[in-house]
C-alpha cells in the first residue's frame, strides 16, 4: 500500500472518451484510477527512456563504424531507414535538422 505522505496530487485533462477508457481499464484491473494512471505513466516513461538509450547506442555504433571505415553510403542509410519504417520502429516522417 502506498503511504499518503509519499504521493502527490496531479490534475490532468483528457477528452471524455479517454476518461471512459481509463476508468474501464482501472475497473477491469480492480485498482483506483490514480493507481492505474501512475502505473501507465511509469511504463511509458520507462519505454521512452529505453528508446533514448537504444537511439544513443545506435548512434555510437554508427559513429564507431564510420570512424574506422568512413561515412556510410547514402543508399545504405536509405535502406536502413526503410527497414526501420517497415518494422514500425520509426515514423515515416522527414527528419528535422537539429537546431
Amino acid at each position: 500500500m502506498i503511504d499518503a505522505m509519499t504521493v502527490r496530487k496531479l490534475s490532468i485533462s483528457v477528452p471524455p472518451e479517454v476518461e471512459e477508457t481509463i476508468k474501464a481499464a482501472a475497473a477491469d484491473q480492480g485498482v483506483p484510477v490514480s493507481a492505474w494512471l501512475a502505473e501507465a505513466a511509469t511504463e511509458k516513461a520507462r519505454a521512452v527512456a529505453l528508446d533514448a538509450v537504444g537511439r544513443t547506442a545506435a548512434r555510437e555504433l554508427v559513429a564507431e563504424y564510420e570512424s574506422e571505415h568512413g561515412p556510410l553510403p547514402a543508399e545504405s542509410l536509405l535502406r536502413a531507414r526503410q527497414f526501420l519504417i517497415e518494422a514500425g520502429l520509426i515514423d515515416d516522417e522527414p527528419q528535422q535538422a537539429a537546431g
